[in-house]
Formats: structure tokens, sequence, C-alpha cells
């Protein structure tokens, strides 16, 4: 057996790892209870880049020792990167029961909170693993990093620094040092760490996208489309929805200051080169106004709002988002009786639980359910106790399988998400009780006399006519129309409705 180990420990060294995880297996039969050699396979497994039998093997190994430090870092090491943090946080925590000090887990831990944009809770550890060692490098650049998605540049300034300091030969601190004075307005210095970052990595796409951040905060929209465009080449394979959704954003950019050329010329790039891809789909429909989107695509929704849960409350406070305040506003003189204790009032896309927080300030004692396409969205909703459930799901989808009756539905900044409306106002005409409300909002359609309008922005405006007579075919009397400025989207106003209807007839549809 020793000499067996001594061959499949050659072998490993060697980088043989198939060989030596057969080994490892085989010993493994003839000693049923030792889980070091469980572990030894799971780590040749792991090495060959077949993560879930690695997993599978840690996992055997701690049925047999489920205080295994090694099986236990390692498997949360896999789930963070199969993208499982939850898992990933888990195992890292039962390693720091048993040894608080362990800097591994601390990592791991740190991690699996950071790519799930739970980033105070990420610096806790990567501070941790500071203390513990302050010359390490992966400490300094992960507090640079986090510290840098926090918002303070200055501290993600200093340790990045650090970490450039002990390691002159990674990209990596020079693009966050670029990055965090690109945020303080410093470009010159921006410029000087991005180009160092160049010397040592110039096809990093996370570089490239850097370069791209500097140039549009320098106002030069071409350079920055491409150089976005470089870091997309570049990413390849492993790009996400977030991705597509910020390169969108640049292209809407170049729609408003009238770049027609650049835009033309990365939408055609764009749509070559992910001609299947249903976020590039819907925004370039958008952008070239072809109008022919009656649904923004479910994932583009999700993408969306996944990426803007952390941030997503600020966001619309700088927007002076007012949709939340008007909805309450419009339940509060209409919804007055107290022949009911607990009414039920169902929140759709309800987010971060915004319009919730606003009813909450007249109606205490009411439940209220909340409905979101975005689980992070709805993580931040539910810390608020707002709610007493929360369902991840598009409207559509939970609507069509709901089997229970409100007395009241919200849904504030939702509509500007589909153009038709029929499918939804006809589910809501069974899913309200009868004198129940529907309250929600609308933004204007100024574009032309159809029924909705597809903006370059991704979002539908709609006519008030539209509305109403799609309420009136579903059994609702539309009480009133309040219109308003909803939102802004940069220096414009977005104009819309706020309106409130009760249902008055039952409607059946075939």
């Amino acid at each position: 057996m020793e000499e067996l180990k001594q061959n499949a420990l050659d072998l490993l060294k060697n980088g043989d790892y198939e060989k030596a995880a057969k080994i490892y297996l085989k010993l493994a039969v003839t000693a049923p209870n030792d889980e070091k050699l469980l572990i030894a396979a799971a780590n040749c497994y792991d090495k060959l880049k077949e993560k879930k039998v690695a997993l599978g093997l840690y996992k055997k190994a701690l049925e047999l020792n489920p205080s295994s430090i090694p099986a236990l870092i390692n498997a949360a090491t896999i789930y963070y990167e199969i993208k499982k943090y939850e898992k990933a946080l888990a195992f890292s925590l039962k390693v720091l029961e048993q040894d608080p000090d362990n800097f591994s887990a601390l990592q791991n831990a740190g991690n699996a909170c950071y790519g799930a944009g739970n980033y105070e809770e990420a610096l806790s550890y990567y501070e941790n693993m500071y203390r513990l060692r302050p010359n390490s490098y992966n400490a300094l650049l992960n507090i640079a990093g986090t510290a840098y998605n926090l918002g303070d540049n200055q501290k993600a300034i200093d340790f990045a620094k650090q970490a450039a300091d002990k390691r002159p030969s990674s990209a990596d601190p020079y693009i966050l040092l670029g990055n965090a004075y690109i945020e303080l307005s410093q470009n010159d210095e921006a410029a000087i760490y991005l180009k160092k970052a160049a010397e040592i990595a110039p096809t990093s796409d996370w570089l490239m996208s850097s370069i791209a951040n500097l140039c549009q905060k320098a106002g030069n929209l071409k350079q920055c489309l491409y150089y976005a465009w470089k870091a997309i080449t570049l990413k390849a394979g492993n790009l996400t929805a977030d991705d597509h959704i910020n390169f969108a954003y640049l292209l809407y950019e170049a729609k408003e200051e009238n770049e027609d050329e650049a835009l033309t010329k990365y939408i055609t790039r764009w749509q070559q080169t992910f001609p299947d891809n249903p976020i590039v789909k819907h925004a370039s429909s958008a952008l070239l106004s072809l109008q022919d989107i009656a649904f923004m695509d479910l994932s583009y929704v999700k993408g969306l709002f996944d990426s803007f849960a952390p941030s997503f409350d600020e966001i619309l406070n700088q927007l002076e988002y007012q949709a939340p305040t008007l909805i309450a506003n419009e339940l509060k003189n209409n919804l007055k009786t107290k022949l009911f204790k607990k009414r039920r009032i169902l929140d759709l896309g309800c987010g971060t639980g915004l319009v919730v927080e606003n009813l909450k300030k007249y109606f205490e004692n009411e439940e209220f359910y909340g409905v979101d396409i975005s689980e992070r969205m709805l993580e931040v909703a539910g810390k608020k106790n707002l709610y007493k459930a929360l369902y991840a799901d598009d409207i559509i989808s939970f609507l069509e399988t709901n089997e229970e009756i409100y007395h009241a539905v919200t849904a504030g900044d939702v509509l500007t998400y589909m153009g038709d409306l029929k499918p939804l106002f006809r589910l809501l005409a069974k899913t309200i009780k009868f004198n129940g409300f529907l309250c929600f909002s609308i933004s204007k359609n100024q574009e032309n006399n159809n029924d909705y309008f597809l903006m370059p922005s991704g979002r539908f405006v709609h006519t008030l006519s539209y509305v109403n007579r799609l309420l009136k075919h579903c059994g609702f009397k539309t009480l009133n129309a309040t219109e308003a400025v909803l939102r802004h989207e940069g220096v414009k106003e977005v104009n819309g409705y706020v309106i409130i209807a009760q249902k008055e007839i039952e409607v059946v549809f075939e």
C-alpha cells in the first residue's frame, strides 16, 4: 500500500493526474475509512478540471470525517468557482468554526460574499486575512477591489499600491488603481497606471474595459466603444449578461450623442457576433427603432436588475423616482374601507420594496406579497421585512399559476418592460377581487399614436387611451390617471401616468 501511495505521489508531482487519481481511488477501496485518499483523488480531478467529480469525492470524504478541513476548504473553493456562493460560504464557515484564523477559509468566505455582491461582508473577511498576513498580496488586492466596489476609492488606491509593490509584475493592481483614479476624476493618474498594466497584460479584457471607462469619462465615445468592443472580443466565451447590458448602455449613449456611424458599426458587429443572444436582439431592435418586439426578453430584465440590486435604491433616489410615492397616495385615497383586516396586497416587480415602503405609511396592518424576476433584488427587499412572502418569478408566469385573490395589486415602473399589456391585464382580472384595486405607472408615449413604442433605452412607452381601453376590456373602471414626471434618465424627464382602476365586472376570457 505504501508503494502505491508513493507511486501516486510521483505521478501527481509529474502532472499525470488521471493515473494518480485512479491509484488513489483504488487505495480508497482497500482503506474505506481513510478520507485522505478520497481527498487526494479529488485533488487530482480538480487539476483535470473535472469539478463535479472532485466535488463528489470531497463530499464522500466529509461523510467519513465531517470536520476535515482540507475537504471543506477544497469543496468551498469549487463551489465558488461554479458560482454557488451560498454553499461556498457555508463550507468556509464550517472551517472557521474550528479554526477562526484559517487563512484559506477566510479567503473563500470573502470570495463567496464578493461573488454574491455582499461587499461589506466580503471586506470583513479580507481584512481578517490582512490582520493575519499584512504582506499577503491576495489580502491586499482583495481589500483594494472590494473597497473600490464599495465606493471607497482612496482605500482602494492605498491597498492597490501596496499590492503593486508586492507583485509589480501583476497587471491587476495597476488596473484597480486606474479605475479608482477614474472615479476620483483624476484621469491623468488613471492613464499612467493603465499604461503600466498594458505593458504587462496587453490582452486583458479587464484592462480594455478600464480603458473604455477612462475614454467615456474623458468624453471620447468613439474610443470608448473601440476598447469596449475589444474587451468583449477578448472575453469571448466568458461573457455574461452584465457585459452585454453594459455594452448596450454605451451604444445607447452613442445614440443620444448622435454618433450614428459608430453606432451602426458596433451594432452590426454585435449582431453578427452574437446573432442568437436575446439581450443583443432586444437592445439592437430598440436602438435601431425596429419596433419588432412586443415584450422585453426575460434574461435581459433579470440581468439588468441583478446588476442594479446592490445600489438600486441609491440610483433611483438620484433619478428622483416618484412612482412609489404616487402609487401610495392613490391607494391611500381609495382603499379606505375598514371591513377587512389583513388585506392582501400584491406588489408586481417589487424590486427592493420601494412601493411597499411607501404603502406601509398608510397601511400598517396589511399583508404584502412581492414577486420579482431578480433574486438579488429580492434579497435586498427581504432584509427590509416588508413582505409576508416574496416570490422569485417573472410576473406573467407567477400570475398564470397563482390561485390567490388580492384586494389590491401594485406595479411601479414595471409595465415599461413590456409592450403588449393584454396578457398581463387579463391575468390581473382573475387575480384581483371584485371591487379591488389595480394601481400602476406607465411611461407616456410621446413618439407617435401607436398603443406602445419601444424606445432606444430598451423600455416601452404607452398611450393612456390604450391602457384605458384594455382596463375596460378586462372589467376595470379607471378611477384616476395622474400625469407626472416619474423619474429622470440623464437630464431628460420621463413623463407618465399613475393610474388607479377598480374591478367592477367579472370577465371570463375563453
